[in-house]
């Protein structure tokens, strides 16, 4: 998971919305909204500021393979003691991949895939956010994951946990609830560290410093921060080390 940076609100949804206020009617609910061509607005537009990455596992997403999810779960403006309805609150929106998530498109219909161990908005449901989960509208742009080199696990990373003042408790209980360790998971992340070992290991000629190596790689994998990111981004950013951050601190990385 990364820090995710939002547009301004679609004119289009905004319109809807204050269409419905303005006549003093019982508030718009998602499900109506997603009977309307607005909904495909807002996904695109979601998926284009979170630079073609689902929210929370970072696998790729693409409008066939992608889910509009409500941070605080649709219809639950009541719920612990959340007033205001945020079905259509534009800030409470993030792009997913869609149940089972994180597969590769050729895939998806594959019956003998694991769905019954689903990962980010399907493992979350309905769980309504008390303090225990990070959003990642309001993360830092530091990372604050690392990896096992051996089988793909992600975990919080306790140093840069520490540093930005985030509990290691709520970083790993975001993991738990996102399912962001079933297996399919952890097998492509390890696909990407075992590439990235391989990328340094051909380069590396023993004399020139190794991270002036991770330093071009990153550069390959993240440009200049403007277009689409790769998949496991953050996973990228842990495997490079020193050198993707000296390049994301060149291209002013905010998220």
């Amino acid at each position: 998971m990364k820090k995710v940076l939002k547009s301004p609100e679609p004119e289009e949804l905004r319109n809807y919305r204050n269409r419905y206020e303005s006549q003093i009617k019982t508030p718009k609910q998602w499900k109506d909204l997603k009977k309307t061509r607005v909904k495909n607005i807002i996904q695109g537009q979601l998926i284009t500021d979170q630079r073609g990455v689902c929210a929370y596992c970072e696998t790729y997403i693409r409008e066939k393979f992608c889910s509009v999810e409500h941070f605080i779960p649709c219809e639950k403006s009541k719920v612990n003691n959340y007033e205001k309805n945020y079905d259509l609150d534009w800030q409470n929106m993030l792009a997913v991949c869609i149940p089972p998530g994180a597969i590769e498109d050729e895939n998806f219909d594959n019956s003998q895939l694991p769905h019954k161990y689903p990962c980010c908005g399907k493992a979350k449901a309905n769980f309504v956010p008390d303090g225990r989960l990070l959003n990642p509208l309001e993360l830092p742009t530091a990372r604050l994951f690392r990896f096992k080199r051996e089988d793909g696990e992600i975990l919080p990373d306790e140093a840069n946990c520490e540093k930005v003042g985030i509990p290691v408790a709520v970083a790993q209980f975001t993991i738990q609830t996102l399912g962001l360790n079933v297996e399919r998971l952890k097998t492509l992340r390890l696909a990407v560290i075992k590439k990235i070992e391989e990328e340094i290991d051909s380069y590396d000629d023993g004399i020139i410093d190794p991270t002036i190596i991770e330093k071009q790689l990153a550069a390959e994998y993240f440009d200049n921060g403007k277009e689409n990111y790769p998949r496991f981004f953050t996973t990228i950013r842990w495997a490079l080390s020193k050198g993707a951050e000296d390049h994301l601190l060149d291209i002013s990385y905010l998220g």
